[in-house]
């Protein structure tokens, strides 16, 4: 895995816990832990981009990247441009499983993800990873989400773990991949699987995800999450990184309804090797639970 600094990003839902979930998946089986299983919230799956107005604050980062800010959502989004990319069929990350402070957020959670759509539409294609508060004890586990069902858990996992992660649509068969790989346990799911309405792979991102639900009480303290190999590949087959000149790119911050930052990506970089195509990376951080 490439490695460019420390930080950490991820991604926020509702819904039940479930062995291996209906689709082509093909995956070992959920790994016994000695932490209590989350009692996970909802059948709803994870939320789209809760869109907050700007209210006068930054429009541009000190990259001169636009900013959008979020009620749920901390990263980065790749996005169509006039002349250039119409829309997605893949993005992938590598990153590392962080480790969620229950002595701060008792009861929380936050989900590490790369997925397709959201952040102007409603649909949601997409896996990663999450971390649980439940009563003070951490839970963490591998999922997936593809709309309109719910995220379907797949396997356990330990914080630390390296996870490589990413979402292919296939235009000629109209089939989604959702591949994760834990490389350290061995544990790995791909499904595949079609959208049961209109997916418009309008968006591309990697992204960490929390917010109050339930008797959860917001974003659980992950520390610091550090994403890197970060590619993304459009409709016509052009790769690149979140900043390639085919397509545009936004930042997403996520603040609280007292306008409190919760999470916060740091500055975007570039690999130098491989020289081409260049690969992303970023640190995204957490300041507070909601």
């Amino acid at each position: 895995m490439l490695r460019f600094g420390r930080f950490t990003i991820f991604a926020a839902t509702a819904v039940a816990v479930v062995g291996v979930s209906a689709g082509s998946a093909a995956a070992h089986p959920i790994a016994a832990s000695s932490a209590p299983r989350p009692v996970i919230h909802g059948t709803g799956g994870l939320r789209p981009d809760i869109r907050l107005p700007r209210d006068g604050r930054a429009a541009v980062n000190a990259q001169g990247i636009p900013i959008q800010y979020s009620g749920n959502w901390s990263g980065y989004i790749a996005l169509p441009k006039s002349g250039k990319a119409t829309s997605f069929r893949y993005v992938q990350a590598d990153y590392t499983v962080p480790s969620v402070n229950c002595g701060v957020t008792p009861n929380a959670f936050s989900y590490d993800w790369v997925g397709l759509d959201g952040d102007s539409d409603s649909t949601v294609e997409q896996d990663g990873v999450s971390g649980y508060c439940v009563g003070g004890s951490a839970s963490y586990f591998g999922w997936y989400e593809m709309y309109p069902a719910g995220v379907q858990v797949e396997f356990y996992l330990n914080a630390g773990d390296a996870i490589n992660s990413s979402v292919y649509y296939n235009s000629s068969t109209h089939v989604y991949t959702l591949s994760l790989t834990d490389i350290t346990s061995g544990q790995t799911f791909s499904v595949n699987t079609t959208c049961a309405a209109t997916c418009n792979n309008s968006s591309a991102e990697v992204i960490t995800e929390g917010y109050p639900s339930g008797s959860y009480d917001g974003t659980s303290d992950f520390g610091m999450v550090h994403y890197d190999t970060i590619w993304v590949t459009d409709s016509a087959g052009h790769r690149g990184e979140l900043t390639d000149t085919n397509w545009n790119t936004d930042e997403s911050i996520s603040r609280d309804p007292s306008d409190v930052v919760d999470t916060e990506p740091g500055a975007l970089y570039a690999a130098s090797v491989p020289s081409s195509p260049l690969l992303s990376a970023f640190d995204d951080q957490w300041y507070n639970e909601d």
